[in-house]
């Protein structure tokens, strides 16, 4: 059987862990309490006027790292909406306004970039980063300054739980139970059908001592909680959701 372990909005967590956005982390715990009254993404396409909630949950994500509302204005997936680049700015600038902590930090970011050449993650991890030749002179990506401490973080976040995972894995002997792949955000295991119940638990208890582990290892004080996302089958076409 493989089992699936996905990084619940992995990407969204740690840019609240970065930026200390305290409305985006209200939002975050009172998702986790119930998520079947609190949905960032429902909420935001109310509030912004947006189509839907699928528009929402991909605008939020483009622009956590700093789409711009040209980009917007001639992608096919938001055309639909408008292709006005003062409408998509006008929500750029309200999503600002709401995730000020965001805003901030991405301010942060790119001044740091351009003035010292680098950003170093709070895991340590240096980030470079050089301007390139363009007709208007020497430019830096303001998307690659946004997105590179974010998924760098996002990635190490994930490899410290499948280092803590083989190790809970080891201890409890579950030996028909491998990891076997990372893509992204998800964990993959390769078990036996008995062990399919004994490894989910496993992993549910792992999650809820990553933020203890990662303040601990890193001298830091990680106040994000992490939460799993578990599918299960015969194969990747067959995964369905496992639920305890």
């Amino acid at each position: 059987m493989l089992i699936n372990i996905d990084v619940k909005s992995l990407e969204w967590c740690t840019y609240l862990f970065l930026s200390q956005d305290i409305v985006g982390i209200d939002e975050w715990h009172a998702v986790l309490k119930d998520p079947t009254k609190n949905d960032i993404h429902k909420d935001n396409q109310v509030k912004f006027n947006l189509p839907s909630r699928l528009i929402a949950k991909i605008f939020l994500f483009r622009w956590i790292y700093r789409g711009t509302a040209y980009a917007y204005s001639k992608d096919p997936d938001f055309t639909s909406v408008s292709s006005s680049v003062d409408y998509w700015q006008s929500v750029i600038d309200s999503y600002y306004t709401k995730y000020n902590g965001i805003y901030r930090t991405h301010k942060l970011f790119i001044e740091q970039a351009i003035r010292e050449g680098f950003i170093i993650s709070p895991f340590g991890r240096v980030h470079e980063f050089k301007p390139k030749q363009t007709y208007k002179g020497l430019v830096y990506n303001e998307s690659d300054i946004t997105n590179h401490p974010n998924q760098g973080l996002g990635a190490d976040v994930v490899a410290m739980i499948r280092v803590m995972a083989k190790h809970k894995l080891d201890q409890a002997k579950l030996n028909n139970s491998k990891l076997i792949s990372t893509v992204h955000d998800s964990i993959i295991v390769d078990s036996s059908e008995v062990d399919v119940e004994p490894v989910v638990r496993l992993f549910s208890k792992i999650f809820r001592y990553v933020p203890k582990v990662l303040s601990q290892h890193f001298n830091l004080d990680w106040n994000i909680p992490i939460k799993e996302e578990i599918k299960v089958g015969h194969n990747l076409l067959e995964l369905k959701e496992y639920i305890l």
